[in-house]
C-alpha cells in the first residue's frame, strides 16, 4: 500500500510541475438576474456569488489559446465547468467566447426551476438544476500573471430566464511562455 502512495505523490508533482505554465486560479464576483430570483419566495437569498476557480490554459496558436476551468460558487450556490476560447486582440487585450455546465445548488432555483409537462398531462416534471450556457467576455492583462476580466453568462432564456455578469482577477502560476522568450532577449 506504501507502494501506490509514493507512486500516487509522485505522479501528483510531475504532471503538476510538467504543466504549471498553463494552470491559474481566480476569484470572481458574479451577479445573477431573471425572473428565477425575481419570483423568489425567499427575499433574503442572495443574488451574487463569490466564485473560487481554477483553470487551465492550452496554446492553440499565437493568438488563440483554449482554457478550461471550474469554479464553486459561494452565496448564491453555483458550480461553474466552462470552456472557452480566449482570442488576443492585442497583447494586453483578449476576448473569449465559450459555454459550460452550471450545476445550481441554491434553493431560490431550485425551487423556482419548473419543468414543463406535455400537453394533456397531469404528472409535474421537475426542472433541472443543470443547465447548459454561453459565456462571452473581455481580459486584460495587468502583468505576465494577472488579469482583470469580465464574463455575462447566458445560461437560461424564456419564461424562466437565468443569467449574469462576472468580474474577476485571474493568477496565472507560470506567466505566459511568451513573456519569459521576450525577456531573455
Amino acid at each position: 500500500m506504501k507502494k501506490f502512495y509514493s507512486l500516487l505523490v509522485v505522479a501528483i508533482l510531475a504532471t503538476t510541475t510538467m504543466f504549471a505554465q498553463g494552470f491559474g486560479a481566480s476569484l470572481d464576483y458574479a451577479m445573477w438576474d431573471g425572473v428565477m430570483i425575481e419570483n423568489s419566495d425567499a427575499t433574503e437569498s442572495p443574488s451574487g456569488s463569490t466564485i473560487l476557480s481554477v483553470n487551465y490554459t492550452h496554446n492553440l496558436s499565437e493568438k488563440m489559446d483554449l482554457v478550461g476551468s471550474v469554479g464553486y460558487g459561494m452565496g448564491f450556490g453555483v458550480l461553474p465547468m466552462k470552456a472557452d476560447l480566449n482570442y488576443g486582440i492585442t497583447n494586453k487585450l483578449s476576448a473569449n467566447l465559450g459555454m459550460g455546465l452550471y450545476m445550481i445548488s441554491d434553493s431560490t432555483y431550485t425551487a423556482n426551476a419548473v419543468g414543463v409537462a406535455e400537453e394533456g398531462s397531469t404528472e409535474v416534471v421537475e426542472g433541472s438544476t443543470n443547465e447548459f450556457g454561453m459565456n462571452l467576455g473581455l481580459s486584460y492583462q495587468l502583468t505576465s500573471a494577472l488579469s482583470l476580466g469580465f464574463n455575462y453568462n447566458m445560461i437560461k432564456s424564456g419564461d424562466y430566464d437565468f443569467n449574469g455578469m462576472q468580474f474577476g482577477l485571474a493568477y496565472s502560476f507560470g506567466g505566459k511562455s511568451s513573456d519569459t522568450e521576450e525577456t531573455k532577449e
